[in-house]
């Protein structure tokens, strides 16, 4: 049984990465229809992907970011005790970011280990629990203190833009790719060839960059889990659940600081998780 267990946990691994003090708000501008095919053949022809869908290359992100969680033993590595990690919490619609103690614990995981005494399984644990959305390793550039957020729609379908200001930039998330109703009669929508962008307008000059391609989901869609200063450079940064799959969580770090020169933002981390 422990066997038949495990080797579902590493197909769906494997699935996922083929497929694959008070905050200053800023306010959103609005949501609307995007439909133009000329400018979107443009992106699309200059993607760094193309036929494939899958973006980003999650193996390729050096940063480490963990949420507060039990894990799976292989979602863990040994040396994240080691690491200094500064929280991302959450208090209300206030956002700060704080150094923070974290605790890996081993212990039973009940979907892959065959007794109760056996303990393959990592607990990760610190205070404030509740109100923390994401841990991330530190970096030179941060510090503790208040996040200025914006609030965004948290799913970006095809043919949909959300434009909206922060720090004095003009931004605009949107959105391609095929969209259908499951059925005639359903609400629900199945969505494939999916790609979403963002464009950032500064002094007048505009720049388009892609953020997430997914071929197709099972059960699930993009969600945009915050949108703020993370890196303290006045520009927007990004974490992005980018999962495609309904049993896989993969929350995605995008930094404005270490994006190159004449680029937005880039991504720069990623934690990809199997529910069980």
């Amino acid at each position: 049984m422990k066997a038949v267990f495990k080797t579902l946990f590493f197909i769906i691994i494997i699935f996922q990465f083929i497929s694959c003090n008070n905050s200053k708000k800023e306010i959103a501008l609005k949501t609307e229809v995007y439909k133009d095919s000329d400018k979107e053949t443009e992106i699309v022809e200059n993607d760094p992907v193309k036929e494939e869908f899958s973006f980003p290359n999650d193996s390729a992100l050096p940063v480490k970011i963990i949420r507060l969680e039990t894990f799976h033993s292989d979602e863990i590595q040994e040396n994240y005790n080691k690491k200094v990690w500064f929280g991302l919490f959450k208090n209300k619609d206030n956002y700060s970011l704080a150094e923070t103690t974290v605790s890996f614990k081993r212990v039973n995981d009940p979907i892959l280990d065959e007794t109760d005494e056996e303990k393959t399984g990592w607990e990760v644990s610190a205070q404030a629990k509740d109100s923390c959305l994401i841990l991330i390793e530190k970096l030179p550039y941060f510090i503790d203190g208040n996040i200025s957020s914006v609030k965004i729609p948290e799913s970006i379908y095809p043919e949909e833009s959300f434009k909206f200001s922060y720090k004095n930039v003009e931004y605009t998330l949107f959105a391609t790719g095929k969209k259908k109703k499951e059925q005639q009669d359903s609400d629900w929508i199945v969505v494939s060839n999916y790609k979403l962008y963002l464009k950032t307008v500064v002094n007048g000059k505009e720049t388009t960059e892609l953020l997430v391609a997914k071929k197709n989901f099972d059960d699930q869609m993009i969600k945009i889990i915050f949108a703020g200063d993370l890196d303290d450079d006045n520009k927007l940064d990004l974490i992005i659940d980018t999962a495609s799959h309904y049993n896989v969580s993969s929350p995605t770090l995008y930094l404005s600081k270490p994006a190159e020169k004449g680029k937005a933002i880039k991504p720069v981390g990623v934690f990809v998780t199997v529910g069980c």
